[in-house]
């Protein structure tokens, strides 16, 4: 028997027990759905069919025979009444084996059905998003990104197309959480992270609590007695396809990199082709940088994410960079002449 199957049977006898004893709180109950997400989902959807079964026995249809002792005297009609109501115990007894039968197949169809088909999440510019999955955890999306999701009974696997996303995972030992960007993946081992990928081939993560293994990159085999780098809280890591870079920094560090969660963005000291990225991820108004040289400066500030006039008007008073409508409704920027 699969364990899919024992979860389903066992949702069920508590479903029949709850509503056996008339009341729906039980420590026991409670414990077991807290347990693993898993429980929390067959529970419920059983619980649903039960409830619908429940709400179809009480629709009595027009071609219902009439009682024909209906007004008879006392024993022929008690007989009558208990024949009828052992008939009708009967028929939901077979039913609600039935539906729960049904629901448990359509689950596990369900189930496996999920292997080929991937749920994906998308936000545009101007837009910060958070779903939760259906095995409970949180994702946060940063504008312009994109997520697959595929759930199996092996593993819960997340692709990061584009962009940034947060996650808090809601945690479990033997089904596995993992983020894979360009080719390298990220698992968790318990915690909240954030996995940000800069260009086609360098991906950022960032740990705010518990900590995150990154995983070889797909298509190459880990030597024997090899590590696999682990990330703990206040982590950053940059990743590569050939190696992981990783920086052990403070809470303040990651709430600096983490500022998109209030709609900030916090400079200190990135490059002005950073700072420029960051902006033109997050709004339709695009900053266009026309002198290459101007993307190495150094930049540094806190501001809004689209306060994208804000941010050309500290440029022209630090730097005397100037600006001018463009195409599309983009910014050019440029350096002012000497005077």
């Amino acid at each position: 028997m699969s364990e899919a199957t024992d979860i389903e049977e066992r949702a069920a006898a508590w479903i029949a027990r709850s509503d056996a004893r008339g009341a729906a709180a039980d420590a026991d109950l409670a414990a077991w759905l807290l347990a693993d997400p898993r429980h929390r989902a067959a529970y419920l959807r059983l619980a649903e069919a039960w409830a619908r079964t429940e709400r179809l026995s009480r629709l009595r249809p027009r071609s219902a025979q009439i009682d024909p002792d209906l007004l008879a005297p006392g024993p022929a009609r008690a007989r009558r009444r208990r024949a009828s109501v052992m008939s009708r115990l009967r028929r939901r007894a077979i039913a609600g084996l039935a539906l729960a039968a049904a629901a448990a197949g359509l689950l596990i169809g369900w189930h496996f059905s999920v292997r080929g088909v991937a749920e994906v999440l998308r936000t545009g510019p101007q837009t910060l998003s958070r779903i939760v999955l259906a095995d409970g955890t949180v994702a946060t999306l940063n504008a312009n990104t994109e997520l697959r999701v595929r759930f199996n009974r092996a593993i819960r696997s997340v692709v990061l197309v584009r962009g940034e996303a947060q996650f808090r995972v809601d945690h479990h030992d033997r089904w596995p959480f993992q983020v894979s960007a360009d080719g390298r993946s990220v698992r968790d081992v318990g915690t909240v992270f954030d996995v940000r990928r800069e260009d086609a081939r360098t991906v950022q993560v960032f740990v705010r609590r518990g900590r995150v293994a990154v995983l070889p990159a797909t298509g190459t085999s880990s030597t024997t007695g090899s590590t696999v780098p682990v990330l703990w809280a206040d982590d950053e890591a940059v990743v590569t396809a050939h190696r992981v870079v990783v920086r052990h920094g403070s809470a303040r560090d990651i709430a600096r990199q983490l500022h998109w969660l209030r709609r900030k963005l916090n400079f200190r000291g990135e490059t002005l082709a950073r700072a420029v990225a960051e902006f033109n991820r997050s709004n339709y108004r695009k900053i266009v940088v026309t002198d290459p040289d101007l993307l190495r400066l150094r930049v540094g500030g806190t501001f809004r994410v689209l306060a994208v006039n804000s941010f050309v008007a500290a440029l022209g008073h630090s730097f005397n960079i100037q600006s001018l409508p463009g195409p599309h409704h983009s910014i050019l920027l440029y350096r002012a002449a000497a005077k």
